[in-house]
Order: structure tokens, then C-alpha cells, then sequence
């Protein structure tokens, strides 16, 4: 049976770790090397590092600090901010990830996406998926304020048939109160393509929610991590006693 994966995920914002609520008010919270080190000596089955900045900032991610993170790093990671160019996946690729993560692009570009899935393939081509919730329809969060549905979006990166969606809310997002299992399951509705859940997860008892409520095979998270004693293994140890299986 496929083993779920529970992966830490590092923000950051160009200097270090940086967490926000609801995509605002970011909070230092540490060093990226330091953090993927710790993460790395805990087995932890994936890593994601994203740069939240770049893009809005029109500026590419620190390729050596990035090389600096992926020194630490045993375990497959996937990279993502300020993507532009297929040079720039390229770039990534060359330094050790294993996935990059596109948001900016996928919502002005959707033949970039195809180019790129075409390129390195389905498998190293990840999509953030940042939607909010207004009276009963999901959107996507898009800096120029467009209104963007779930529904039209995800059925585009089902064409351009991408390797994994990275479905945060940002409604829950820092708060620690507990995954947006409606949205998570509506995405899960509309698409074949993996799902990674984020947003919400601040206690153990949320995870055996997420997973008793939903079909997913991965859940993201950070806050959990930087505000309390929980680990990925913690995590991990709660899943097993409802019958998901893990890696341990």
C-alpha cells in the first residue's frame, strides 16, 4: 500500500524562515541550512522550500543559498519561487531538487506549463494551488486581484497534465485550527493528479481528521513544526494509529 508522506515545509522570504498567517504578517522563524539539517536528521520523507517573495519582488531565488539547503538534504525536495524560465527549472534541477513548484506562471502562462511538463516531464513539474474561500466558491489567489475559480483552474493544470498539486488554504493558513477539508476534498473531485494538503495543521488530532476525511496520500506543514514540540514522527505515530500507512 502506497505509504503517506508528511513534509515540512520551509518559507522563506529571500534572509531566512518566515511563516505567515492567512499569506500575511510573515514572522521570522529561523535559518533555512539550520532547519533542513534538523529535518534531514529526522528522516523526514520530503522537503519543500519555497521563496513566497520572488515573484512578487520580481527577483529570482538565491540559487546558493539554495545549494546551501540542498547540501543538508537527503531526502528528495522540492523547490519553488520567482520560476520564470524553463533556464530557471533548469537551474534548480542542476543543484539537486527533485521537484519545482510553479504559482506565478501557472496562472498567466499556461503554455509555460505545458512547455515545461514537456520538457522535464509530468514528475518534476508541482503547481501551488493557494485558494480562498468567498461566500460558497473557492478562487485562487492571484496578485493582480483577478477572479479565478477553482474549478477553471484546476482543470487547466489538469490539461497541462502536471505531476502534483500543493492545495493550500489560505483562509487556514498559520492559524493551526485544523485543514479546510472541503477544499481539499473539491480538489480531490476534480483531478487524478496527486494532492499535497496545507494550511491549518496546529495539533495531531487535525492530521487523523484530515486523513479519516479525505483520500489524500500527503499533507504539508510548517507552523506545527516552529510553535510546538510536535515532530514529523509525531505525526506519524498518530497516523498509524488509525491504519494509515507511513514510513517510519
Amino acid at each position: 500500500m502506497l505509504k503517506v508522506r508528511v513534509i515540512p515545509i520551509l518559507t522563506f522570504n529571500g534572509f531566512g524562515l518566515v511563516k505567515t498567517k492567512q499569506f500575511g504578517n510573515p514572522r521570522m522563524v529561523g535559518n533555512p541550512t539550520q532547519a533542513a539539517k534538523v529535518y534531514n536528521s529526522r528522516g523526514v520523507d520530503e522537503l519543500v522550500f519555497l521563496d513566497i517573495f520572488a515573484s512578487s519582488q520580481n527577483r529570482k531565488i538565491n540559487l546558493s543559498l539554495v545549494k546551501k539547503v540542498m547540501d543538508e538534504c537527503f531526502m528528495p525536495v522540492s523547490i519553488g519561487g520567482g520560476i520564470k524560465s524553463i533556464e530557471d527549472i533548469n537551474d534548480l534541477l542542476k543543484i539537486g531538487a527533485d521537484k519545482v513548484i510553479i504559482k506565478s506562471k501557472a496562472l498567466t502562462n499556461i503554455d509555460f506549463i505545458k512547455e515545461a511538463v514537456h520538457y522535464f516531464g509530468s514528475q518534476c513539474i508541482s503547481i501551488s494551488v493557494d485558494a480562498y474561500k468567498k461566500k460558497e466558491t473557492y478562487y485562487i489567489k492571484h496578485s493582480n486581484s483577478y477572479l479565478i475559480k477553482l474549478e477553471d483552474f484546476i482543470e487547466s493544470m489538469n490539461d497541462c497534465q502536471v505531476g502534483e498539486l500543493l492545495v493550500n488554504s489560505i483562509d487556514q493558513d498559520g492559524m493551526m485550527n485544523g485543514f479546510d477539508i472541503e477544499l481539499i476534498n473539491r480538489v480531490d473531485s476534480l483531478t487524478t493528479i496527486p494532492v499535497v494538503a496545507i494550511g491549518g495543521g496546529g495539533d495531531l488530532n487535525h492530521f487523523k481528521e484530515l486523513f479519516l476525511q479525505t483520500k489524500i496520500k500527503a499533507v504539508g506543514a510548517a507552523s506545527i513544526f516552529h510553535f510546538t514540540q510536535y515532530t514529523p514522527l509525531d505525526i506519524k505515530k498518530t497516523l498509524l494509529e488509525i491504519n494509515i500507512p507511513v514510513r517510519i
